[in-house]
């Protein structure tokens, strides 16, 4: 059994495996929060020199192999910040030589199959394993949460993400665990409707993933809409609907606007949509890295609301879903379908 009790950071002996532009950022993450950084792992040489350079790693502790790093290491934390098809492989390796805190890049893994055996292998060894979806730690998503079921907004009906050239599984995928977060429950069922035109991936052209368009919808029927072609060519807005306004999100831009029904109108029927509203404008922080990263690492540390593995694994089960439902025309999936494959390999990054 994973023991929860809380930890500091300071001088945890923490190690970073992948070492490129988010790796980076995790090692600034884990340095801003006191853990010590003792080593890195990434094939490239000019990667392992930067974190060495840049960061005070010592050379020799920078190493071309993830699983020798952890073999001659032996850190207390690790982050695996490689792309997907290492990710189960590092963190089972991790579990076995006796890690006890584990921060894992996004998405899980390649496959339901893969997600399972990394949260099994934490639990047998006992070690606290997250994957790195921040998003109940920004304030974009905080300050929705906190006003969505007000009396002023009333309940939570839908929300919609219309969002330029991103992948459903780079990208989306946050946005399922943000609904998750957002609603206080799991994603039943999904439909999806791909685009033909392969999305070029930044991370390099042996990596797949999808844009097109998704719905997702809870047991309650609250909806999630993501509209994430690759013929759009800007921005991040989301809009939450509510039984009483909305709340509409500009993510890049950092801006926010509220309108709520004025008191006097809520209780009309909601067919009457032109009711006069109040209007407020708020600046929020746009969407950062490094601050929630470090959130992460502490809400795991002190063992209270993190997103572990079955956060992660949820996720991946709206991605495996939404791939289902596309092959079969758009036809709604169950996430809980005995057909749902769970031993498919994904080439998501």
């Amino acid at each position: 059994m994973t023991d929860t009790k809380a930890v500091s950071p300071a001088g945890l002996r923490t190690a970073v495996i992948g070492l490129g532009r988010m790796g980076l950022r995790h090692v600034q993450a884990a340095q801003g929060l006191g853990m010590q950084v003792i080593g890195g792992a990434d094939p490239s040489a000019d990667a392992r020199a930067t974190l060495a350079r840049d960061y005070g790693v010592p050379a020799n502790a920078c190493h071309a192999d993830g699983i020798a790093m952890l073999d001659a290491l032996r850190p207390e934390a690790l982050v695996v910040a490689t792309t997907a098809p290492a990710h189960a492989a590092l963190v089972l390796a991790a579990a076995q030589a006796g890690v006890r805190f584990i921060l894992c890049e996004k998405p899980m893994a390649r496959s339901l199959a893969e997600a399972q055996a990394m949260s099994a292998a934490c639990d047998a060894a006992g070690a606290r394993l997250a994957i790195n979806h921040q998003m109940r730690f920004m304030d974009q998503y905080i300050e929705v949460k906190a006003l969505t079921g007000s009396e002023a907004m009333g309940p939570l009906a839908s929300v919609t993400v219309a969002a330029s050239n991103f992948g459903l599984a780079m990208n989306a995928s946050h946005y399922f665990e943000m609904f998750r977060y957002m609603t206080g429950e799991y994603v039943a069922e999904v439909s999806a409707w791909f685009e033909a035109a392969k999305l070029a991936n930044p991370r390099g052209a042996q990596f797949d993933d999808a844009s097109g368009r998704v719905l997702a919808r809870t047991a309650s029927g609250v909806a999630l809409y993501l509209d994430f072609s690759a013929q759009a060519g800007w921005g991040v807005q989301v809009v939450y609907s509510c039984r009483n306004g909305q709340i509409v999100v500009d993510e890049l831009r950092g801006e926010m606007k509220v309108a709520a029904r004025q008191p006097e109108f809520r209780d009309l029927p909601t067919t009457r949509y032109g009711m006069p509203v109040d209007v407020e404008h708020r600046a929020i922080a746009p969407a950062d890295v490094i601050v929630p990263t470090a959130a992460v690492w502490q809400a795991m540390l002190a063992g209270q609301d993190w997103p572990d593995g079955a956060a992660g694994a949820h996720a991946l089960a709206c991605l495996v879903a939404a791939h289902a439902s596309h092959r079969k025309g758009g036809q709604t999936v169950r996430l809980d379908a005995p057909d749902l494959p769970r031993d498919e390999i994904f080439h998501w990054a």
